[in-house]
C-alpha cells in the first residue's frame, strides 16, 4: 500500500516537515477530527490523568518494594530494575507531554522564553536589564508604525509596573534605546525581533511586554550570549537551543543513576515527569533553564562518589546560573562548624569542596564581567532588587503561605480598570510579608536549627544538598518552575527509604490541586500556588523529621561529648 494511502486510511496524518530536528520535536504531528485524543484539551487531561497515576503507582511499587524487604523476599533486582527503567522512560516521555505539538509550542520551542532569553543575551551590553522591551518596541515601531503600537501596553522594568506604551519615550525618543547600538548592531536586533514577533503574532506577542523582563545573573548572560550569538533568529536555530535543555533533561537523570542507583534515578525521574509546579509549561522548550537543577545535581553526585572538589565547583556554577543555589552552601557550613567544635580542625571533605568553589568563581566571574562589562554585577543587583520584591500569582514558598488570606485573594483583590490590574493583589501581599516578618524570622532560625542538629554527626557532604532544601522553600518565594529543586531528595531516599513514596506522593498530589479550573480543587490561580507551597512545605519537613532523630537533652549531652547516642525504645 501506497504511503500517502495509509496516512488516508488513518486519517490523513500529518507528519511535521521542514527541519532537520523534525524528528526529535515531532515525531508524530496529528491532526485528527475534533474529537480526537490528540487534540489539545482532551490530550491535557489524559496528560495530568496520567501523571497522577504514575506517580501513585510508582509510590505504590515503592512501598511494596519496602514492605516486601522486612519481611524477607525482596523482589529481585533484575525485575526491580526493570520497573525502574521503565518508569524513567514513561515519565520522561509524561514530562514532554508525549511529544504532542498539538499541546503545547508550535515546533517545540517556547517564544515567550527565547524572546526574553535569546535576544536578553545576545544584546545584553545595548539593552542590559531594564532596557529590553522598550528596544524591542521601538524596533518593531520601525517596522510596523506607530498607529499598530499606540494601544499597547508595556512593563517598565525600571520601577516594574505596566503602563500605555504612549506614556514612554518609544514614540518620541526612540534614541534613549538606539543610541546603545551601533547601526550594525540596531539592524540585526531589529531583524531578530522582527521575526519573533511573526513568529509569535497576536495578543502572545503583545503579552510578552508585560512580563518580568531578563533576570538571569552574569554568568548565565556569558553562555547564553555566547550560544545565542552563533546564528540570527529562526526556526532551526531555535529548535537547536532548545534542544540543549533535553540533553540536560537526560544530563539530570544519568547522574542521579550514576552516583545513587536505578531506584534514585527512577524517583528523581518520576518527581521530575509527573510533578505539576515545575512541570513543561514553564520550562518545555527553553533556552538553558535546566543547567542549573544539572550542576545542582551533580554537585550531590560528585560528592556522593568522594569528587569533592567538582562538587564545590559544581555548586558554585549553579549558585552563579540562579543565585538561589547559593543557600545550599549553608548545610556545609552546618557540618563544618558541628565539626569544628568536636575536633577544633576543619573538615577535610569540605577544604576540598571549598578549593572547587573558588577556582569555580575566581574562573566564572572574570570571564562573565569581561563578557557582560564589569558593571554587569552592579546592574543585576540593582535589577533583582526591584524584581524580586513584587508577589507573582506563581511564587510559591513560605512566603506565600504566610502573606495569603482570605480578603486578600485574587478573587476580591484583583482590579481590572486598572493598568495593572493585579497591583492591589501584591500591595496586599507586601504589606502582609512586613506586619509577619517576626513570624518569618522564627521560622527560618528552627528550620536552620533543625538543618543543623540533622547534619550534626554526617561527614557525608553530599547529604547536606538535599537537606538544604527545606532553607530554600523557608527563605525564597521562589517562582513555581524552580520546584524542580527537590529533586535531589530522591539521593537521600537511598538513606531514607521513606522518603521516595513520599516524594512521589508529593507529585501527584501537586497535579491535583494545579488541575485545570474545571476539575482542580481550587480555580483561583492564587490560591492554587497557595495550596502547592502547603504541600511542598509539608513535603521540606517530612524531609527533615525522616533523617533527623528527635532532639532530647539526652541526646544534646551524649553529642556534646561525643557519646554514642541512646537509642529510641
Amino acid at each position: 500500500m501506497a504511503v500517502t494511502e495509509l496516512i488516508e486510511a488513518f486519517s490523513a496524518l500529518q507528519l511535521g516537515a521542514g527541519s532537520p530536528l523534525d524528528f526529535l520535536f515531532e515525531p508524530w504531528s496529528f491532526h485528527f477530527g475534533k474529537g480526537d485524543i490528540f487534540a489539545k484539551n482532551r490530550w491535557n487531561s489524559i496528560m495530568n490523568g496520567a501523571k497522577i497515576g504514575t506517580a501513585f503507582v510508582a509510590a505504590g511499587f515503592l512501598l511494596l518494594e519496602i514492605r516486601a524487604r522486612r519481611l524477607g523476599s525482596p523482589i529481585p533486582k533484575v525485575w526491580a530494575k526493570r520497573i525502574y527503567l521503565a518508569l524513567v522512560v514513561f515519565s520522561t516521555w509524561l514530562y514532554f507531554d508525549g511529544f504532542n505539538p498539538n499541546v503545547r509550542y508550535v515546533n517545540y520551542y517556547h517564544r515567550h522564553e527565547l524572546f526574553h532569553y535569546y535576544l536578553g543575551s545576545k544584546y545584553f551590553k545595548e539593552v542590559g536589564y531594564p532596557r529590553l522591551y522598550e528596544c524591542a518596541a521601538v524596533a518593531e515601531t520601525e517596522l510596523v508604525g506607530k498607529n499598530r503600537m499606540k494601544d499597547r501596553e508595556i512593563r517598565d522594568l525600571g520601577v516594574n509596573l505596566v503602563k500605555p506604551m504612549s506614556k514612554t519615550y518609544i514614540f518620541d525618543i526612540p534614541e534613549n534605546c538606539k543610541d546603545h547600538f551601533s547601526g550594525e548592531r540596531w539592524d540585526a536586533f531589529k531583524a531578530d525581533v522582527k521575526w519573533i514577533e511573526q513568529s509569535a503574532r497576536g495578543q502572545y506577542w503583545k503579552d510578552m511586554f508585560k512580563d518580568h523582563g531578563y533576570n538571569p545573573p552574569p554568568v548565565w548572560t556569558m553562555t547564553g550570549h555566547l550560544l545565542s550569538s552563533i546564528d540570527v533568529a529562526s526556526d532551526s536555530f531555535f529548535k537547536k537551543l532548545a534542544l540543549l535543555d533535553v540533553i540536560l533533561h537526560i544530563g539530570v537523570i544519568s547522574m542521579l543513576g550514576w552516583a545513587f542507583g536505578f531506584r534514585a534515578m527512577m524517583i528523581g525521574a518520576v518527581f521530575w515527569g509527573c510533578n505539576a509546579p515545575a512541570n513543561f509549561y514553564w520550562t518545555g522548550g527553553a533556552f538553558m533553564r535546566m543547567d542549573w537543577i544539572f550542576l545542582l545535581v551533580s554537585a550531590t553526585a560528585f560528592a556522593k562518589k568522594r569528587y569533592f572538589a567538582l562538587a564545590g565547583a559544581a555548586l558554585a556554577w549553579s549558585a552563579l546560573l540562579r543565585v538561589f543555589p547559593a543557600i545550599l552552601f549553608g548545610g556545609w557550613v552546618a557540618m563544618g562548624a558541628c565539626f569544628w567544635l568536636k575536633h577544633r580542625r576543619a573538615m577535610p571533605e569540605l577544604k576540598r569542596a571549598l578549593g572547587g568553589v573558588i577556582v569555580a568563581v575566581g574562573i566564572l566571574v572574570p570571564a562573565s564581567m569581561a563578557v557582560c562589562g564589569p558593571d554587569s554585577y552592579a546592574q543585576f543587583k540593582h535589577h533583582i532588587s526591584t524584581h524580586k520584591s513584587t508577589p507573582l500569582t506563581n511564587h510559591m514558598g513560605l512566603e506565600t503561605i504566610l502573606t495569603h488570606n482570605w480578603e486578600g485573594r485574587m478573587r476580591f483583590s484583583r482590579d481590572d480598570r486598572l493598568d495593572d490590574g493585579f497591583q492591589p493583589w501584591k500591595d496586599g501581599r507586601t504589606q502582609r510579608k512586613e506586619e509577619r516578618r517576626p513570624l518569618f524570622y522564627l521560622v527560618w532560625a528552627l528550620t536552620a536549627g533543625w538543618i543543623g542538629w540533622a547534619l550534626r554527626r554526617t561527614r557525608l557532604i553530599w547529604i547536606a544538598i538535599p537537606m538544604g532544601v527545606p532553607m530554600v522553600i523557608a527563605l525564597l518565594n521562589l517562582t513555581c518552575y524552580y520546584y524542580s529543586v527537590f529533586i535531589p531528595i530522591a539521593a537521600l531516599a537511598t538513606v531514607r527509604r521513606s522518603l521516595g513514596p513520599a516524594l512521589l506522593t508529593t507529585a501527584g498530589a501537586s497535579q491535583v490541586l494545579l488541575g485545570p479550573p474545571n476539575w482542580s480543587t481550587f480555580y483561583w490561580i492564587d490560591d492554587r500556588y497557595t495550596a502547592l507551597s502547603y504541600l511542598f512545605w509539608l513535603m521540606a519537613l517530612l524531609t527533615l523529621y525522616a533523617y533527623s532523630r528527635p532532639l532530647t537533652p539526652e541526646r544534646l549531652r551524649a553529642w556534646w561529648a561525643g557519646r554514642a547516642e541512646p537509642r529510641a525504645n
